[in-house]
């Protein structure tokens, strides 16, 4: 007796159990229920031909700004989450800057409501640690923030309320974050540039124009972040939490989170595409286009990034996508300090790890393990996301390896598309041609949907809640 299912994708070459076979997928209810070269005793209400095309498992990006609903000029959430499901993003996590600060549990309930209603992809919330009390740390956790974010910086001039319950800038102070963050068990994330040298190399400034781009690594160079990441570390040999550090762009960064990964520190690291695919002189010719923080480093410290993740010391990409309208980047052209920095880089993120594969800097392999397993397992999504396996979510994507196309506003959905200009005029060997979530199509040769499935919220899913 045949048995039914909601989805069949069949004839494509399916990265499962590590390697590329050509075999067919059933889905069910959202879940994969078989992966067999024969499912011809399994009828279906929709079937995919995939042939030629590589299937492959939908992409975890753990570095995302939406800013939503605060600021819709830079981009909603409908207009970033359609950016990311183009560009093969199944899952996000929102960073906590808003206004207000994701810091409090009732911040977070609210952004989790608007979420709700608009996003197309599965997203969770990585949430400030806030007031250093357990009431408000115990709320979080109830409402599900997947990880929680440190910054060891002061907030920027006028933006108090979007960092607030997020920066710990002196030494007590993060060794008192990490020792209240250790009790939820989840991972911690830290953006890691020293307050103390950042405020010693502002002098740095006067040596540039307004508008010299070099004024950024100058004012913001490698010691500063390696010096942060090196005191997070050395306080958490005695924490013992679990930390990321986001964005990694230096080799001396990498370094020293090798020293304390072989000490047998849970820390795990990222870096961003731009930071592997972009340099400073990028920067210069696209002046606040390419205004970023942590600063994009020179080419020395692009190739050490790739050194870095083939061997094991950075296990993760995102996007730290961060859209802006053009008025606001603009302004840097001529002042740069005054510009935001960020890049709208989300649904690029797979296309161009997979123009990476193309060009044989890594393997496939390599490439899943950092956009959709690691992230899948260091945050305890495992083996629900980040891999096709019978049981699993059915979040996958059909991708054209062979497609060429080139990077330009036209070719983007997110709305800070005209503030792209880093990637703009680069090719990509491959597009994504479909994206399904939850075993629907969300996407499809430019096409959106929005999918019957509301259960799109990923949570922490912690199984005690604290006392007092």
């Amino acid at each position: 007796m045949n048995s039914f299912c909601d989805l069949i994708i069949r004839n494509g070459n399916v990265f499962y159990k590590n390697k590329l076979q050509k075999v067919n997928i059933a889905i069910k209810k959202g879940k994969i229920i078989k992966i067999s070269k024969n499912l011809n005793n399994i009828n279906s209400k929709k079937i995919i031909n995939a042939a030629n095309q590589l299937i492959i498992p939908g992409v975890i990006d753990i570095h995302f700004h939406i800013r939503a609903p605060s600021f819709p000029n830079r981009g909603t959430v409908k207009s970033e989450t359609m950016a990311a499901a183009k560009g093969g993003v199944t899952t996000l996590f929102e960073m906590p800057i808003s206004d207000p600060c994701t810091s409090s549990p009732k911040t977070l309930k609210k952004r989790k409501e608007h979420f709700l209603k608009k996003s197309y992809i599965n997203f969770g919330f990585i949430s400030a640690i806030g007031k250093l009390n357990n009431k408000n740390l115990n709320g979080l956790l109830k409402e599900g923030a997947i990880a929680f974010k440190i910054f060891t910086i002061s907030p920027p001039p006028n933006r108090q309320s979007e960092f607030d319950g997020l920066c710990f800038v002196k030494e007590e102070e993060i060794f008192r974050a990490l020792m209240h963050a250790k009790k939820s068990n989840l991972v911690i994330i830290f953006h890691a540039e020293d307050q103390e040298l950042l405020n010693y190399f502002k002098k740095e400034e006067k040596k540039f124009s307004k508008s010299d781009p070099r004024q950024h690594n100058a004012t913001r160079p490698p010691i500063t972040e390696a010096l942060a990441i090196s005191k997070i570390l050395t306080i958490n040999s005695v924490v013992n939490a679990k930390i990321h550090i986001a964005h990694v762009t230096s080799s001396s960064a990498a370094s020293i989170i090798s020293y304390f990964q072989k000490q047998g520190q849970d820390v795990t690291a990222e870096t961003c595409p731009h930071y592997l695919f972009k340099s400073e002189k990028d920067v210069v010719k696209y002046h606040a286009f390419g205004k970023i923080n942590p600063p994009i480093r020179d080419e020395k410290e692009k190739k050490a990034l790739w050194k870095a993740i083939n061997k094991n010391i950075l296990t993760i990409v995102a996007s730290d996508h961060a859209s802006f309208n053009l008025k606001e980047k603009i302004k840097g052209v001529k002042n740069f300090s005054s510009a935001p920095p960020g890049t709208p880089g989300g649904e690029l993120l797979l296309p161009l790890i997979m123009n990476a594969v193309k060009a044989n800097k890594i393997k496939l392999e390599k490439a899943i393990n950092l956009l959709c397993k690691n992230p899948s397992k260091r945050f305890g999504l495992f083996p629900r996301k980040g891999i096709i396996e019978k049981g699993s979510d059915a979040d996958i994507v059909i991708y054209n390896k062979n497609e060429k196309w080139k990077i330009n506003e036209k070719n983007l959905v997110t709305k800070g598309k005209s503030c792209a200009h880093l990637y703009y005029g680069d090719t990509i060997k491959g597009k994504v041609k479909m994206t399904i979530i939850n075993g629907e199509i969300v996407y499809d040769t430019n096409k959106f949907y929005k999918i019957k499935d509301k259960n799109l919220y990923v949570d922490s899913n912690y199984k005690k809640a604290l006392n007092g």
